[in-house]
């Protein structure tokens, strides 16, 4: 039952930080660094691009790892310091190159959750635990979603990417053991 727990704690607090600052990012950045809309456009794709291209290998070292906990945990504080520093960052290439090692990142948490859950839950229990996890992810999103637009609201945009921040954080403290 602690698992059971643990998982839907990862998969709560994950769910944000999986996908990744998406829409919000093109909305900072033209209405708050006043980018052309083909910069934005090209450092959405690059990032995208750049998840693509690591989903195979990210895949294949999930599988051949023992430490997928620790895959997980480094892909969260990758995810945290290009949310925390984006704010801080002006630059294209400073910009676009946060963005693709998040997203990069970001592509490890598919395979290391569907990884960790079989490894804790046994392949007969297996499908029924993929769709609860599913289930707190969406609820994840809803809650960080509703989150995000009271806080920047009250406290400003930029608070959307310490909010991803805290929410891998938290997710690092989310992952079972053994």
């Amino acid at each position: 039952m602690r698992y059971e727990h643990s998982l839907d704690a990862l998969n709560f607090f994950l769910a944000d930080v999986r996908q990744g600052l998406g829409p919000y990012l093109a909305i900072y950045l033209l209405t708050e660094r006043h980018w052309a809309q083909d910069q934005i456009g090209f450092v959405m794709t690059i990032a995208t691009v750049c998840g693509l291209i690591v989903q195979t290998p990210a895949g294949a070292l999930t599988d051949s790892s023992h430490a997928k906990r620790a895959i997980i945990v480094a892909a969260a504080l990758v995810v945290t310091g290009a949310s925390i520093l984006l704010p801080f960052m002006s630059s294209f290439v400073l910009v676009a190159g946060s963005q693709a090692a998040a997203d990069a990142a970001a592509a490890f948490f598919g395979p290391v959750i569907a990884a960790i859950t079989l490894g804790l839950m046994g392949p007969r229990a297996f499908t029924r635990r993929i769709g609860r996890n599913e289930s707190f992810n969406h609820a994840g999103n809803a809650a960080a979603a509703a989150l995000a637009g009271v806080c920047a609201w009250k406290y400003g945009s930029t608070v959307v990417f310490y909010l991803i921040a805290a929410m891998a954080l938290l997710s690092i403290v989310s992952v079972p053991d053994d």
